[in-house]
């Protein structure tokens, strides 16, 4: 019996040390991972740790450490020394025309011009370099700029351009100037009219000037673009962007076509971003489910109240100061939006509506709380709230209502806005601080091609509430600026909840996509002369480079 035990004993301790070797193996085999980046100073969030060490996996983020305890489970053929670079979540921009910046790469490029002569000029280089184009398109003019800061006339468009059709669109794409030989072609004549538009004209002749749904009597009957034309448009503004740490982006107003065609583009790799996709109102929209998937969510819509305040086209309560008969246009009227808003609360879509005028903001927000009623998840937008009455402010945060506003617009605006709606209305006007103190968040954009697409311009203004050229000095109604973690946050994640995407982007931290850029300062504590320093070095989006 004695040998019997001893014997079993034996055989047991020769099979432990026959498999010790295999076991150890086992135990010391690290976990192959597709990226990892250490020595860094990883700023995950605006509310969340920092850290030194990444771990990227399927795309998603899925270790952060400050030591090297990873070392023990984790291995990467793909490991980066940062050499100390910082790391933020990509920028999110909330509020964009991604398919029309894209588009504006290939036109005239008329940002910037001193006057209309300049403008002009711009034209004539362009059909020189371009002279079988006879369709010729450009944007960015801007009145408010020029010596002379009345709307030009096409006179000098018919001179020199007799057999082109020429559409030259003001920088908020609100107004557009277009020659006779166009005007004729579309049927617009000095008795055309339309609802919240305006056909304008001098001494019984056309201008060539048409503002907000004017501008539709044109546009709709211009040549169509083919598939090929809107990839190309696509790819340009993916590549803009990228190339400034943009990751994510919401277009704020598409065909439903060009939604779904994004999403196949997404889908085929060709391209690469996250995006947040509102389609237009006058679309049969409620035929068709919304939808997320890893690349593109649809499940948003965009209306117009009004038009923009450069061409007197926001909906005022009181008239312009520089024009005083003149209120603004309504672009829809309260029966229209009441039918559409029921509609699309009861499909589930998020509403966001394009709201500029103090008038216009308080009949939206109005509208608004008919159907949320009070405090909920519907995330419902306001797009620019550029002028709010104190009055109307508590609605944002009654019916969780989010301000989604473009800080670049206010040191855009600042030289000409006191003569639109004087001096004693600018404290409701571009209040970013107050709008954020009357709402639960706040979300940060662009709305490019109308500003630049750099995100730093917008931390210029959010932060520092001035303009590339450091002015003003003192800041341009410096009590609105934002904090750098406010700035950073609605960049971030408060962009990516205005988006429904704040569970997958906006911090990096486990199971969330590893969007991120590399920087070589870090934005949010430099100073107004560091910031033109700052450099994106390097943009990846679900942990692969581009």
């Amino acid at each position: 019996m004695i040998f019997k035990i001893l014997y079993f004993c034996n055989m047991k301790l020769l099979v432990s040390l026959l498999f010790l070797p295999l076991l150890v193996f086992c135990q010391n085999k690290k976990k192959e991972v597709d990226l990892i980046i250490f020595n860094a100073k990883i700023i995950t969030g605006p509310f969340t740790p920092e850290y030194r060490t990444m771990l990227v996996d399927k795309g998603k983020v899925i270790g952060l450490f400050n030591d090297k305890t990873w070392e023990k489970n984790y291995t990467s053929a793909n490991k980066k020394d940062m050499a100390g670079k910082i790391v933020l979540p990509g920028f999110i921009d909330a509020h964009c025309h991604f398919l029309g910046l894209g588009k504006s790469m290939e036109e005239v490029n008329l940002w910037g011009c001193s006057s209309w002569d300049e403008t002009v000029k711009r034209v004539e280089e362009f059909v020189k370099k371009n002279p079988d184009i006879t369709w010729i398109q450009g944007r960015g003019w801007d009145q408010n700029d020029w010596q002379n800061k009345n709307f030009p006339s096409n006179e000098i468009l018919d001179r020199l351009f007799p057999n082109k059709y020429i559409l030259l669109k003001r920088v908020d794409g609100h107004a557009l100037i277009a020659n006779s030989k166009l005007l004729d072609y579309a049927g617009i004549n000095i008795s055309s009219k339309i609802e919240g538009g305006k056909i304008v004209s001098e001494n019984g002749k056309l201008t060539g000037v048409l503002i907000d749904n004017a501008t539709e009597l044109i546009e709709n009957k211009l040549p169509l673009p083919d598939r090929k034309q809107k990839v190309k448009w696509l790819l340009k503004a993916q590549n803009e962007c990228v190339k400034y740490g943009i990751t994510q982006v919401c277009d704020a107003g598409l065909p439903i076509a060009d939604i779904f065609l994004i999403d196949s583009l997404c889908k085929a790799n060709v391209l690469n971003m996250r995006f947040n996709l509102m389609c237009n109102p006058d679309e049969n929209i409620t035929d068709f489910t919304p939808f997320k998937n890893e690349n593109v969510q649809w499940k948003s819509v965009k209306i117009y109240s009004d038009g923009a305040l450069g061409s007197r086209g926001a909906l005022l309560k009181k008239p312009y100061c520089d024009d005083e008969k003149n209120y603004g246009l309504s672009l829809i009227d309260g029966v229209r939006l009441d039918s559409l808003l029921k509609k699309y609360y009861n499909k589930g879509l998020q509403v966001c509506t394009h709201s500029i005028g103090d008038s216009a903001n308080a009949l939206v927000l109005k509208a608004y709380s008919k159907y949320l009623k009070n405090k909920n998840n519907r995330r419902w937008r306001i797009e620019h709230a550029q002028v709010v009455e104190a009055i109307d402010l508590k609605n944002f945060k009654k019916f969780s209502i989010i301000p989604s506003v473009q800080p670049t617009h206010a040191t855009s605006d600042m030289g000409w806005a006191q003569n639109r709606i004087c001096k004693n209305r600018m404290n409701e006007a571009y209040i970013y601080k107050t709008l954020l103190k009357n709402a639960d968040y706040i979300a940060l954009g662009t709305d490019f091609p109308v500003e630049e697409v750099n995100p730093i311009n917008t931390i210029r203004a959010a932060r520092f509430r001035q303009n590339a050229n450091k002015k003003p000095t003192e800041g341009f109604n410096l009590n609105e600026k934002l904090s750098s973690t406010e700035t950073f946050a609605g960049m971030s994640l408060w962009a990516a909840k205005a988006n429904f995407w704040e569970d997958l982007t906006g911090t990096l931290q486990n199971g969330k996509y590893a969007d991120f850029i590399v920087l070589n300062k870090n934005p949010y504590t430099v100073t107004i002369d560091e910031l033109i320093e700052i450099k994106v070095i390097e943009t990846y989006i679900g942990g692969v480079k581009f």
